[in-house]
């Protein structure tokens, strides 16, 4: 094809819209679509190679097509992956470099985008800091295109007498089932329609449709195909100065800007005042030609450079972080990138360049390994002895006797049922804390035997986490996520958010030690509370999780639940103000939950929220890791005792047990983050799964026989 100089400036305008949604600057929180821009070009530009070739020779020359690509894309993403590795070494948290090998690896092999997806992240929204290598996912998408497209343009196209219109009728079909497939997934699995081929490969496949009718296209009169290029590039500007939140896209709404980049292309470098008259800028031709360099380059150094610069993290930084991307974007275009793609040698001799392209993967899957065995020194030369666990003893109270207190009563774990057949509640209002964490309150040094360690601590997780029963973005229930004893007589649910996810791996050891079916019914950042509530992270509204409520008891009633243990985090806000959960509506709606199972035949059980350190506690021990204690949680905030003490009302009015494993964990409002060789905490607010196993006997011990005793009665 010749040069196309409006489509280096609309790849200028794709990489300049992506630079300033991801540097933050104001009004331009729509730049992502910068990348469907980049997925209709490439949809276009390489169809019109394989057709052209196809109907001028007859033949599509497999070996040639994936020679150019590997020589335009491995070179340079083979090295910002080696420099990233390297940069983050020196600069980036070490709590992240476990992630990150594990993503350069897959991006080294073209399957990030399926490790994002899986990781049940949006592009900017995670709990978890962004990956600095997070922006391959359109690269591993295109990759993955190119190694189908080629092959499915050089099948459907055998024996055609029309070879355009047999390819053009297979790409109407592909492009109406993936954008099928993106519109009902960006509200189902959010993830998946972000980072997924099969939701993507419409943006390329229209581009592909047009490159195949482009011919035909260009007997509309240029006047016309110059308006046409206007209206597109409004709709691209639309875009980027208007949408917002990241989260549901792209579904309809990526439509706009697909559709204003297909438009564009078809006015073509020939319509009279069409948009190459901007495009065409030397400027635009000179950042279109490294735009590819560009958006490789500026998200490693942005992340990184935020994550060096710490709080102090601002414009200064930025300008002097997107000068360094243009510097390192035009020395990868002059000295590798052009070199590479335009090598006489390498053009003549595929061979060569396939060499080069299993070179490049090698190289960024030894990067991965090689990062991933990286140990930096942390060690403090302390090696602790791994706690004990002193179960607590429970005593007996009967129905009366609890009816006739007040809130002074001891811990309850008693077989005595009331009239109604349900046991003396649970309730922990003297309870001491575990001798444990009460000498646990003078550490103030990290050990070198910790487990898990700071650097792996985010992955310390429940088994639902790794085989997707701990839901997100759902409206279904998974039927398949049973665990415990399968076949035993008395059925517990776990229902609630990831804090209450991260019990699983306690009450499955306690199912299947006393033969109970466990079925877990958990969603990150849906609350079993009757509210829709707000994510921060996602800055959305969880309006999903008012379908998943009502599928989740209807699920517990279809499985025969006996008991559900009900657990949420505190933080949970409400859509209605974006703030916390209140209070009040704890107190308005917690007693009609627990009527409402009752009258299911299913015994509700509290299982309260546990302390929320502010700071990650793997980054914040890192930091300080002789001086522990200043990273531990405090007294509870004022929101966190109003939402106990509604629960410790409700509980005890409606004789309903109420488990606080916060009066395990801290010792006069000091709370550790290390006890023993423990570490407490896997990130800002959730359990690690090490503590959770050593909590186990305390759990069995008060919970155990209450709910055999429910199951008894």
């Amino acid at each position: 094809m010749k040069h196309r100089r409006d489509i280096e400036g609309l790849r200028a305008l794709a990489v300049i819209a992506v630079l300033l949604f991801h540097f933050g600057v104001p009004r331009t929180k729509g730049g992502y679509v910068g990348v469907d821009v980049f997925f209709v070009i490439s949809g276009f530009l390489i169809t019109s190679l394989l057709v052209d070739e196809r109907v001028s020779t007859g033949r599509i020359s497999l070996r040639d097509f994936y020679s150019r690509r590997i020589r335009r894309l491995l070179p340079i993403s083979a090295v910002v992956l080696i420099a990233t590795a390297a940069s983050a070494v020196a600069w980036l948290e070490p709590t992240r470099l476990a992630n990150l090998a594990h993503d350069i690896k897959a991006a080294a092999v073209f399957s990030v985008n399926f490790v994002f997806a899986r990781r049940g992240t949006d592009y900017l929204a995670s709990a978890l800091p962004p990956s600095p290598i997070q922006h391959y996912w359109s690269l591993a998408v295109e990759e993955q295109f190119y190694m189908v497209w080629a092959v499915l343009i050089a099948v459907v196209s055998i024996g055609a007498r029309d070879i355009r219109r047999r390819v053009g009728a297979t790409m109407g079909v592909l492009i109406v089932v993936s954008l099928a497939l993106s519109v009902m997934l960006s509200s189902s699995d959010p993830s998946w329609s972000f980072f997924g081929l099969h939701t993507r490969a419409w943006e390329m496949g229209l581009g592909a449709l047009l490159a195949v009718f482009y011919k035909e296209a260009q007997r509309i009169s240029g006047a016309t195909r110059a308006v046409i290029g206007w209206i597109g590039v409004a709709g691209i500007a639309i875009s980027v100065t208007t949408f917002g939140d990241i989260v549901k896209f792209s579904g309809w709404i990526a439509i706009i800007p697909v559709l204003g980049t297909a438009s564009i292309l078809l006015a073509g470098d020939d319509a009279r005042g069409g948009p190459l008259v901007v495009l065409g800028i030397k400027p635009l031709q000179w950042i279109g030609a490294r735009s590819y360099s560009l958006y490789m380059w500026h998200w490693p150094i942005l992340i990184i450079g935020e994550a060096y610069a710490g709080d102090q993290f601002g414009a200064k930084h930025k300008f002097a972080l997107l000068f360094v991307t243009v510097g390192l974007s035009a020395l990868g275009f002059s000295f590798i990138e052009n070199p590479i793609r335009r090598s006489l040698t390498l053009v003549t001799k595929p061979g060569m360049v396939f060499v080069l392209g299993a070179g490049a993967v090698l190289s960024g899957l030894v990067t991965g390994v090689a990062l991933a065995r990286y140990d930096p020194s942390i060690s403090t030369g302390v090696i602790a002895v791994a706690p004990t666990v002193v179960v607590p003893t429970t005593t007996t109270q009967t129905a009366t006797t609890l009816s006739s207190q007040t809130e002074s009563t001891g811990v309850v774990a008693s077989t005595t049922t009331t009239v109604a057949m349900r046991p003396v509640p649970i309730s922990m209002v003297n309870t001491a804390p575990l001798q444990a964490i009460i000498d646990a309150v003078a550490t103030q040094v990290v050990p070198d035997n910790l487990e898990p360690s700071l650097l792996s601590a985010e992955n310390d997780m429940p088994l639902i986490y790794k085989n997707d029963c701990h839901q997100y973005y759902d409206t279904t229930i998974k039927p398949n996520c049973i665990f415990g004893d399968i076949n035993g007589s008395i059925t517990v649910a776990l229902w609630g958010d990831s804090h209450a996810a991260q019990w699983f791996t306690a009450l499955n050891s306690i199912a299947k030690e006393r033969h109970w079916r466990l079925l877990t019914l958990t969603q990150g950042g849906c609350p079993f509370i009757d509210v829709v509530p707000y994510n921060v992270h996602d800055a959305v509204n969880f309006t999903h999780c008012s379908a998943w409520r009502n599928n989740v008891r209807k699920y517990m009633i279809k499985e025969g639940a006996d008991v559900v243990l009900l657990s949420e985090y505190y933080g949970d806000r409400d859509s209605i103000d974006r703030d916390f959960i209140k209070s009040k509506v704890w107190k308005q709606k917690l007693p009609a939950l627990f009527d409402s199972l009752r009258t299911d035949g299913i015994e509700p059980v509290m299982l309260g929220d546990t302390p929320d350190p502010v700071p990650s506690v793997p980054e914040c021990i890192l930091a300080r890791r002789r001086s522990i204690g200043g990273c531990a949680p405090r007294a509870p905030t004022g929101t966190v005792v109003a939402i106990d003490n509604v629960i410790r009302e409700a509980t005890l009015k409606a004789a309903v047990s109420f488990i606080e494993p916060r009066r395990w964990l801290c010792s006069d409002d000091f709370c550790p983050v290390v006890v023993g060789n423990i570490l407490v905490y896997r990130d800002d607010h959730h359990l690690s799964n090490t503590v959770v196993k050593w909590l186990t006997p305390t759990m069995a011990d008060i919970l155990g026989p209450s709910i055999n005793a429910i199951g008894a009665g």
